[in-house]
Parts: C-alpha cells; sequence; structure tokens
C-alpha cells in the first residue's frame, strides 16, 4: 500500500487529546485548575494590564498566593467580599477545624495550646475608615479577600526586564531550595527561558521608542525564568522542533530518533528528528541550530542551506503543576539524495538519542497509533504529514478537529501578542 493510499483505521485525533490535554474554556483564559477547582490567577506586568484585559503572562495557582506574598515586589489587586448565610457558616467551620487541628498539632509538639496565628498582613482583612481595631477584629472573619491579579510594583517596572527577572527567580529558588514542586524541579537545567507579556502592555506604551522596541521579534520579553518552573506559573514555553526527511511523495522516508533510556520525560519513545527549548538570547533558528549539532551532529552549514520555516503548533498541557501552553515553531529539513556531497546522516552526538531510523510514511503512521512517540513529538509529526498531505480529509474522520487542535487559543501571552 503506498504511503498515499493508508488509511488511517482509528483517529489519530486522541493522540492529539493526549498532549492538548488542557479542556476547553470559554473565557479569555482559563480561571480554574480543571482537576482540583482551585483559582487560575492571571500574573501581569501591570494593574493597567489586568483591567484593560489584555492576555495575562501566566496563570498562578491559587495555592502559591502565600509564597507569592512573602515578595514585596510584587501586588495584589483583590476585592473583599462579605460572607453572607451558608458560605459565611462553611468558613466559619473552616476556620474552626483548622484552629482545633494546629491546637491539637500544637499540644502534641509542646504540651499545650496555643493560640492561632493572626491572618497574615494583607489576607482576609477589613480597610474601613471610621473602624477601630477591635472591631475590625470582630468582623474579619465576616470577609474574604479575593485575589483577582498579580502584579510588578512601579519600582521593579521602573528597573526593567532584569529587576522582575530577579524578583521571579527568588520565588523560584525558594521553591527549589523547599524541595517544593519535586516534579517539576528535577528538571531544572539551569536553563533561564524568556517569559511574554502583551506588546500592548501598558509598560510598553510609556515612549514611542519602548512601544516599537517591545514590537520587534521577540521584543515582548517581561522577564526570565528557569525552564523548570513554566508549567507551575503556567506561562508560554517555547521550543523548536524539526522533522528531516528523504524523499518525496510515496518514497518519503523519515529521520526517527529514539529518545535514550535515561530520559526523564518520555524515555524511548520516538521524538522528532531534532526538538529542543528556546532559551534567552536565541531565536527558533538560533536554537534549532545549536540542538542540531548537540543530537544529531549537523552542522550549521548543512542546516542553514536546506531548512524551511514550516509554521507553528500550540497546545495547552495539563500538568501536576497547573498548566503550559508550549508554542513550538516547526522546521522541514528536506535532505538532498545521499549520493549528494552535502549528504550527513543523522548520528546521536549527546546522551539524549539512542538512535535514528528512516522509517517510510506508513511506519511512522503505524508508530504514532501505537502510541510509540513522545506526547509533543506526535503532535509535531502529525503536523508534518497533515502539511505533505499524507493525513487528510479523506483518511482521517477527525481532520478538522485536529487542525484546530494544534493551533488552539491557549489565552497566554507569547511573542508579538
Amino acid at each position: 500500500m503506498s504511503a498515499s493510499e493508508t488509511r488511517a483505521q482509528t483517529s489519530l485525533l486522541n493522540i492529539i487529546r493526549s498532549a492538548d490535554n488542557f479542556p476547553s474554556f470559554t473565557t479569555p483564559y482559563p480561571t480554574r485548575h480543571p482537576l482540583n477547582g482551585k483559582r487560575l490567577i492571571p500574573l501581569h506586568l501591570t494593574l493597567k494590564d489586568f483591567q484593560n484585559r489584555l492576555p495575562p503572562i501566566g496563570l498562578v495557582p491559587s495555592d502559591l498566593l502565600k509564597d507569592l506574598k512573602s515578595e514585596k515586589r510584587l501586588q495584589f489587586f483583590s476585592i473583599l467580599k462579605k460572607l453572607e448565610g451558608k458560605e459565611k457558616e462553611l468558613a466559619k467551620k473552616s476556620k474552626d477545624k483548622k484552629k482545633n487541628r494546629l491546637a491539637k498539632q500544637q499540644e502534641q509538639e509542646q504540651g499545650k495550646p496555643q493560640d492561632e496565628e493572626g491572618v497574615p498582613e494583607g489576607e482576609q482583612v477589613i480597610e474601613s475608615g471610621g473602624k477601630d481595631k477591635e472591631e475590625k477584629k470582630k468582623h474579619k472573619e465576616d470577609y474574604k479577600l479575593i485575589v483577582l491579579a498579580i502584579f510588578f510594583s512601579d519600582e521593579v517596572n521602573k528597573q526593567g526586564l532584569k529587576a522582575r527577572t530577579e524578583v521571579m527567580s527568588r520565588v523560584v529558588g525558594k521553591w527549589r531550595d523547599a524541595n517544593k514542586f519535586p516534579e517539576a524541579m528535577k528538571l531544572w537545567m539551569n536553563e533561564p527561558f524568556p517569559i511574554y507579556a502583551s506588546n500592548k502592555s501598558s509598560l510598553w506604551q510609556q515612549s514611542q521608542e519602548v512601544q516599537q522596541e517591545a514590537k520587534k521579534p521577540f521584543g515582548n520579553v517581561a522577564f526570565e525564568i528557569e525552564r523548570a518552573a513554566t508549567p507551575i506559573l503556567g506561562c508560554t514555553a517555547l521550543g523548536v522542533h524539526m522533522t528531516a526527511y528523504e524523499g518525496q511523495g510515496d518514497e518519503m522516508k523519515i529521520w526517527i530518533p529514539r529518545r535514550s533510556a535515561n530520559r526523564i520525560k518520555s524515555p524511548l519513545k520516538y521524538d522528532s528528528t531534532v526538538a529542543g527549548g528556546i532559551p534567552s538570547g536565541h531565536t527558533p533558528l538560533e536554537a534549532l541550530l545549536v540542538e542540531c549539532k548537540e543530537e544529531a551532529g549537523w552542522d550549521e552549514e548543512l542546516i542553514k542551506k536546506y531548512v524551511r520555516h514550516a509554521g507553528m503548533i500550540s497546545l495547552f498541557q495539563l500538568t501536576k503543576c497547573g498548566g503550559l501552553a508550549p508554542g513550538t515553531y516547526v522546521f522541514d529539513l528536506p535532505l538532498p539524495s545521499s549520493d549528494s556531497a552535502d549528504y550527513i546522516k543523522p548520528e546521536p552526538n549527546d546522551e539524549e538519542v539512542e538512535s535514528f531510523q528512516l522509517l517510510s510514511v506508513p511506519e511512522v503512521i503505524s508508530a504514532l497509533k501505537k502510541n510509540e512517540f513522545k506526547p509533543t513529538s506526535a503532535v509535531v509529526t502529525i503536523d508534518f504529514l497533515i502539511r505533505h498531505g499524507f493525513i487528510n480529509p479523506e483518511n482521517e474522520a477527525n481532520y478538522a478537529e485536529i487542525v484546530k487542535r494544534i493551533h488552539r487559543r491557549t489565552g497566554v501571552a507569547g511573542p508579538g501578542y
């Protein structure tokens, strides 16, 4: 059976759902974690950006507020909600339960109960003129402070990208030191990633020069952060994937690597020919050139001569830590014929790749259906097969949904928007 005649016995949509597993949402961006129901709070450069309903930098789970409030250079926009009826009763029961638990724990540890600590500054505190402290204390439990947005102080924003990076680095460093989010932190690589704010941010509007700078390619960087922390803060994380192939049409074959057994994520799974993140200070092509040398032993002369920009895919992945919106720049590498002086066979050049195989299109599709690919790389490979006509409306029942899902709206800021 020729590659162009290959028919899907089962839909490839389930593969897309596995990689793009954050449920759809009708709001501008997700407001609650779909598994635990906790609020996701937008992180912005300025309060005005939130008020102007711009895409947020990231989406912070509400249970991280206490950690973030220890960082004085972050600010919080909140509303004070009066608790009434059943909501008030539930809040009181929750507070009493917590107080009893703390007292019991204190008694076990020190042999006697101790008063519960006061409410941390800025939380569940009513600020009303004309009321003394006793009255505030008396009514404190009748109100709930709800944080609507997190943003940087004016002082930090005046100091620029470096100051914002220092703020976020302190936050993430504390998580690592406390062994918080071990699933994410075990991927720590000391590799800073650029995190983007909307290029319409009020911060970029202070002068014509700043505005123009923010509108340049990759000019709207808000701060840089350790790569491993991006899913915790729900930010857009950029990467590159390249598919290298030989031949055309039914004769096409694709170079598919198998990931090493020591990889933390998806060991021994198939991968894109070359893939990696885009660290700070690199364009997509610059990052790709580095990865090509490291993973396949290809020099930049070969890549620059034959590589083709092929677009971008966007997904929204649900992780144990929160949500990650990976934006992936995709490239095609049509290799010259094997008898050409330019031809270089890919060879593993680091410990990340175990081997390379040259597979026919039917073999690649079969491997996809058997779940032999790393999820994100499976999506990139499906995108490649769609663009080259091997997956089409005639052989894939969910073709339209697949095309839509691999270019989905995330609601989170990225380069240029």
